[in-house]
């Protein structure tokens, strides 16, 4: 969400205006006559909303449950979701290789979002950032995620990461 004011600013009372020379004060017309040679200045306003998503590390209790197992690593298959996420949703990213990040939910689930092809998934290592959009949703081939190096990439899809 980002929005701007422009204002345009006079600011003097009428005795700082005849001694600074920008105009009079005319007591029989009650009312200021700036002077020919008056500038006026503008002053932009702006506002954004930046979202932070932090790197998220697999919590020691789950690597060990997982070693405790003695079984087959978790595979996950992809599974189409739409062009859409809710931005609030998202807490945390891990990097998964190549041009694949992995988003972490609120609801525990795990979203894989792909680059574009110029993009590659390290750049993302300690996260990045977003900027809130009207709708509050993040989408692909529109919204571009910022990295904390200076990379600028654009998400081409989502796919929800179900186990086998």
């Amino acid at each position: 969400m980002s929005f701007s004011l422009s204002v345009i600013l006079l600011l003097a009372t009428p005795a700082a205006n005849d001694a600074a020379g920008l105009g009079k004060h005319t007591e029989s017309e009650g009312r200021f006559v700036p002077a020919e040679n008056l500038q006026w200045a503008q002053v932009r306003i702006q506002k954004r909303i930046i979202i932070r998503v932090p790197r998220r590390r697999p919590t020691p209790a789950a690597s060990m449950a997982r070693e405790s197992r003695q079984s087959a690593p978790l595979t996950f298959k992809e599974k189409k979701i739409g062009k859409c996420m809710p931005m609030n949703s998202i807490l945390g990213v891990q990097m998964f290789g190549g041009r694949n990040l992995d988003l972490i939910t609120r609801d525990r689930k795990r979203i894989r979002a792909r680059l574009e092809k110029k993009c590659q998934a390290r750049s993302f290592y300690s996260g990045f950032y977003m900027e809130k959009s009207g709708d509050g949703k993040i989408c692909a081939d529109r919204d571009i995620l910022h990295s904390r190096t200076g990379s600028k990439c654009e998400i081409d899809r989502f796919r929800e990461l179900v186990p086998e």
